[in-house]
């Protein structure tokens, strides 16, 4: 099992903030150009385990120069970000990355740091994160008050409070269920009725499912994924992964959905310094090359639905080949390797091939859900 987050509260991260700060003023005080050291995402710094994904690891530091005219403005620019963290933790407010942006576009600023582009303020964010550490891991940047757009959903009998306080069921907060907060470690979950949790990487087929109440006749809980999870989704899969329920996850045929799926199983090596990202427990449902290749495969009928891998496909899965959680993964390398042999993916909206009126729709949705989970051991009903 992969640790989940560290909990700290908004007065302690301040602290940390002031103790970096008071330490770099004193440097300068004595006269002495400031250095800064931390550990970056390199392989020297990152291992992975097939239990736990990927780890981050003391080894290799590196460290920022104030010598050197480029490594100042980088401080300068340090210092300036976990000033404007303080501000905001101080006044119990967030902000979004591009808010952190356009303050590196206030003129004095500007005139200092010579901001140009929002990958360079994602970059010192991404900075203090490594920085700032508590109980020797990184503090992520949600705990200093940034934090992305809601991204994805989840559908279900889940009783949460919300960062609103407000105490809400998510199978009764809108068409497609709560939209994950930025703050999800920080959400009170108060009751949960569901046997398994279903993940799945396109929109409309979690609403498909949604509409033909599918969650409550298996008493799942359905969640979309759009795309790559972002760090808000993968902390709530970790979440729900603490209370003991099932995670399955339901994605595309295809070298990007693998990677999409071994993003939730081990985190990645570029945030291994952020815990609570990776859910070591996740399983894949599918969709899966037996599905279509196998002669007891659930989805043979529709084969010829499939479509022919393009160039960014194939270099893909090529590339699939170096990634460790993928690789390392018996299973997934397999899968990989079927791919890239026949050179054909297949997406979730295949099942609407087979043109079947709805109410038999339905049915073939509960009888895949229902086999795919009891072979790996997760029996819902």
């Amino acid at each position: 099992m992969s640790p989940s987050r560290t909990d700290i509260a908004s007065s302690e991260v301040i602290e940390l903030i002031d103790d970096v700060l008071n330490t770099l003023a004193e440097t300068l005080e004595d006269g002495v150009f400031p250095e800064i050291g931390y550990y970056g995402a390199s392989k020297k710094n990152v291992n992975f385990r097939e239990e736990a994904g990927y780890i981050s690891i003391d080894e290799a530091p590196s460290f920022i120069d104030g010598r050197k005219v480029e490594s100042a403005k980088t401080i300068a620019g340090f210092v300036y970000g976990l000033s404007r963290f303080k501000e905001h933790l101080e006044q119990n407010m967030s902000m979004s990355l591009r808010d952190f942006y356009y303050m590196h576009k206030v003129k004095h600023v500007q005139d200092v740091l010579k901001i140009t582009d929002q990958n360079e303020t994602n970059r010192l964010i991404n900075l203090c994160e490594r920085v700032i550490r508590h109980d020797g891991t990184s503090v992520p940047r949600e705990e200093f008050g940034v934090v992305s757009s809601p991204k994805g959903t989840f559908y279900g009998d889940v009783t949460i409070s919300d960062m609103s306080g407000k105490r809400l069921n998510c199978a009764s907060a809108g068409e497609y269920g709560w939209f994950i907060s930025s703050r999800p470690f920080d959400v009170k979950i108060h009751d949960i009725n569901i046997d398994a949790a279903i993940f799945i990487e396109k929109e409309a087929m979690a609403r498909n499912l949604i509409e033909l109440a599918i969650p409550e006749d298996l008493r799942i809980g359905v969640g979309s994924l759009f795309g790559q999870p972002g760090r808000n989704m993968r902390a709530w899969i970790r979440r729900l992964a603490d209370e003991e329920i099932p995670i399955l996850i339901l994605v595309d045929m295809s070298p990007w959905s693998l990677r999409i799926f071994s993003t939730i199983k081990s985190n990645s090596i570029e945030l291994a310094n952020i815990r609570g990202l990776a859910t070591p427990e996740a399983k894949l449902l599918g969709l899966s090359t037996e599905d279509f290749w196998t002669r007891r495969g659930m989805l043979t009928e529709i084969e010829h639905s499939l479509e022919s891998m393009t160039k960014s496909d194939v270099k893909c899965a090529q590339q699939n080949k170096n990634i460790p959680a993928i690789s390392k993964d018996q299973y997934l390398n397999k899968q990989n390797e079927v791919m890239l042999k026949k050179k054909r993916k297949g997406e979730l909206e295949a099942f609407k091939s087979f043109g079947l009126p709805l109410a038999q729709l339905k049915g073939l949705y509960i009888n895949y859900l229902k086999t795919k989970a009891a072979d790996l051991d997760v029996k819902v009903i």
